[in-house]
């Protein structure tokens, strides 16, 4: 009986045994396996070429050219210690350089993150290598082992300057290392939007990056990959921009610091988005450096400010049929008139005509043309300041345009409660008087003035749009047809009679405007910013266009000849 209890033991300490040994050997092989496996293989995200962008007739704005990168891989470079391996690096990238002719472009602290951050990764030592500097390094290649080539893509802006600062620029980022649930161990570095339309629809231009394993050693060196997924390349955006009336602005703004904008008033389509002076795209790749970046900054003309749609400006006497429309409103009657004597004077305030001696008798329509200050005050007080607090707002001032852009002013429409908060005191009717005739605290962006063009020109206000087929936003404004007559026929008397009128001679289509000179700063300081408004045809607008000049003399003599020349460009063809 004994024998048989000890046999039964001990068969059972042997099966125990049995499944412990089946569970080390060979369960926790495969999971050991499969750990070793996961330690040895490195996930990394690639980046995808990118979209393209193209004006409304197919031409490139920005596009992609092949480029060549020089790359180093640190797994031939081993040594006992990092400090050496990154000695041994740093010392080949230097051999290199002196064949190539060309120092590198990275840091000892880049390279020091590399080696520690992303060991298993190709190191770019030169990007964008020209012909002369590939022919020398592949004359030599069996020199350099550890080095080799890899193709790349680089921006490209075939216009340079034109439309700089709508296109934009782009940067290099990491590639996102996850992707829902995905973890990537490493990110090749990707073009990235930093500004203008190449920023604002950078998720659209980007594509979708792809997936290789990187087998790498206990020590995190590379030694060999797999493609799992190719990128997929970002979708191209068509704009709405004409690159032919973008080229005309651009001619007539250089030189000049200031910016014009085009749209068609139908359906906010807009045509041309120029702000001056700029820059050249091209000069940004494949990096914006930072001696270009200084430059650009420390000017004092402020080449990187987008004007056209950041701009904060007085309008002038642009602002005019806004107060007009007010009036009108409020049921004044346009066959109103007050006697112009050359100055409106309220309590101390004196607001002095452009024509020193009066216009005499005025009203509505030749007010416009005559561009009145007196008048516009007078016209001011009858309808309030609520009344042209809301005319403004709904010709789309002290607001955002809605543009698919990054940049977009939404400016100033001053009240009383707005100028308590700002300044801490109430609102005066010298408030009132001033801001009639477009001046004060009143601000406006060269957008928001083409679109309020546009808008008495059609009787709708449109949302500008850049990106092409987007469904058009129109909204009808709160005026009688009659009174959008009466402000529409004194801006013809503007081009046809008025300031100008000699702009405005030989454009193929009858056009209607307004010009503005606004007075800013003071003392030595002051200085005018000039104006013109216009849309054309004036019976059925399919374009409104506004632009503005700084340190100009006067709307008429300084930007409404360089308007007439667009125009001209455009309906005389």
């Amino acid at each position: 009986m004994t024998s048989l209890v000890s046999m039964a033991i001990f068969v059972i300490g042997f099966l125990v045994l049995g499944v412990n040994l089946k569970h080390v050997q060979i369960d926790g092989s495969a999971n050991y396996s499969y750990a070793n496996a996961r330690q040895s293989v490195r996930r990394v995200s690639t980046a995808a070429p990118r979209g393209s962008i193209y004006d409304r007739k197919g031409r490139l704005l920005a596009g992609n050219r092949p480029s060549i990168a020089i790359t180093l891989n640190p797994a031939q470079f081993q040594r006992r210690t990092w400090e050496q391996t990154e000695a041994a690096i740093s010392n080949a990238i230097w051999h290199v350089a002196a064949v190539v002719g060309r120092e590198p472009q990275l840091t000892e602290r880049q390279l020091k993150r590399h080696i520690r951050q992303s060991l298993a990764m190709p190191l770019p030592v030169w990007r964008d290598v020209d012909f002369g500097e590939l022919s020398r390094f592949a004359e030599h290649e069996r020199e350099f082992a550890g080095f080799g080539v890899e193709d790349t893509e680089e921006r490209i802006y075939p216009c340079g300057s034109v439309a700089a600062h709508l296109i934009g620029y782009v940067g290099r980022a990491e590639v996102e290392r996850s992707s829902g649930d995905t973890k990537f161990n490493f990110a090749n570095r990707e073009l990235r939007g930093r500004s203008g339309l190449e920023h604002y629809y950078d998720s659209y231009l980007r594509g979708v990056g792809g997936e290789k394993n990187l087998v790498v050693d206990a020590r995190g060196f590379a030694h060999g990959e797999t493609v799992v997924k190719e990128p997929l390349r970002g979708l191209d955006l068509k704009l709405n921009i004409d690159l032919d009336i973008q080229k005309l602005v651009e001619k007539e703004l250089q030189g000049c610091t200031g910016a014009c904008v085009v749209m068609d008033p139908r359906d906010g389509e807009v045509l041309a988005f120029a702000s001056a002076p700029g820059y050249n795209l091209q000069e940004f790749v494949p990096v914006l450096s930072n001696e270009l970046y200084d430059r650009l900054s420390g000017d004092r003309r402020k080449p990187l400010l987008n004007r056209a749609s950041g701009g904060a400006y007085a309008p002038g006497s642009t602002f005019k049929p806004v107060t007009a429309l007010a009036a009108l409103n409020e049921g004044i009657p346009d066959s109103l008139t007050y006697e112009c004597t050359g100055v409106y004077e309220i309590g101390e305030m004196k607001l002095r005509c452009a024509r020193r001696w009066g216009h005499g008798p005025e009203n509505l329509r030749t007010a416009l043309r005559n561009s009145c200050n007196p008048y516009f005050c007078n016209l001011a007080m009858e309808a309030g300041t609520n009344a042209l607090v809301s005319a403004a707002r709904a010709l789309g001032l002290g607001q955002k345009t809605g543009i698919d852009f990054g940049v977009d002013m939404a400016g100033v429409v001053p009240d009383d409660e707005w100028k308590r908060r700002q300044y801490g005191c109430g609102w005066y009717v010298g408030d009132l008087a001033q801001m009639s005739i477009g001046q004060s605290m009143l601000l406006v962006s060269p957008l928001q003035m083409a679109r309020l063009a546009g808008a008495i020109g059609t009787g709708y206000l449109a949302v500008p749009r850049l990106k092409a087929g987007e469904h058009a936003e129109l909204k009808p404004l709160p005026f009688r047809e009659e009174h959008l007559r009466a402000v529409r026929e004194g801006m013809e008397l503007v081009t046809s009679a008025g300031s100008a009128r000699s702009a405005c001679e030989g454009v193929a289509v009858k056009v209607a405007g307004k010009t503005g000179t606004a007075e800013v700063g003071t003392g030595a300081n002051r200085r005018n910013n000039t104006w013109f408004i216009a849309y054309a045809p004036a019976d059925r607008p399919t374009v409104a266009i506004a632009m503005v000049i700084e340190r100009g003399e006067s709307g008429g003599s300084t930007t409404a000849p360089k308007v007439g020349n667009i125009l001209r460009g455009i309906f005389n063809g």
